[in-house]
């Protein structure tokens, strides 16, 4: 095996909006897999980058709270001996510290917490069902790893022609390579709106998302 090393890749030009305004009853919030071993130092399978996302993330999902925007988290959830770890090592095994979602971005009561065993949110997951049963055409995808988890759920939205919304401050990678990999893909292949800060995207009115 010889592997590839050392090669420079240009980025090709990548569309960014300034801000966007979304109706509040249909848009969904998916924040992916900000749980402890991925985020926090002591983490199993830290991404350094991640803990910048907190704070955007946070102001994000305060204002979706604000006007009642439905908001589903992933979990990624995995048992002893699953075959993932061959891949990546042991990492968020149920019940642990680093399975669980970080202290600053934890669920309220009323939101939705979906536990998945790989990379996609929508692979054996009711998020789709949930999505379409509460009307919601938009999806903002934010979290983390942006070429692992992020674009795979970013994809399957897409893929089943909801309308894909990602701020560049509120996702990361383990390297720049696999962060802008991760950005042409969702603009160019799926046609998402990319946006320049997470605070940019404003919300239209009030859903019918009720929280506690």
């Amino acid at each position: 095996m010889r592997p590839i090393k050392g090669l420079r890749v240009n980025v090709p030009e990548i569309p960014v909006e300034e801000s966007v305004v979304l109706d509040a009853d249909k848009t969904a919030l998916i924040i992916v897999d900000m749980q402890n071993d991925f985020v926090k130092p002591g983490g199993k399978l830290r991404v350094p980058a991640a803990e910048a996302t907190i704070e955007p993330i946070k102001k994000l999902l305060e204002k979706a709270r604000k006007h009642q925007v439905m908001t589903i988290f992933t979990q990624d959830t995995h048992y002893l001996d699953d075959p993932e770890f061959k891949i990546w090592g042991e990492h968020v095994v149920k019940g642990t510290w680093g399975w669980e979602i970080i202290d600053e971005l934890k669920p309220v009561k009323g939101e939705i917490v979906v536990e998945k065993t790989r990379y996609d949110g929508f692979y054996g997951t009711p998020i789709d069902d949930l999505l379409r049963v509460h009307g919601i055409q938009n999806v903002i995808v934010v979290g983390t790893v942006a070429n692992i988890c992020v674009l795979h759920t970013a994809a399957s939205a897409a893929l089943r022609w909801y309308k894909v919304y990602m701020p560049l401050n509120a996702i990361s990678a383990l390297n720049d390579f696999d962060y802008y990999v991760a950005l042409r893909q969702v603009s160019f292949l799926y046609r998402g709106v990319l946006v320049e800060k997470a605070e940019a995207i404003e919300f239209r009115g009030t859903g019918k998302w009720r929280r506690a």
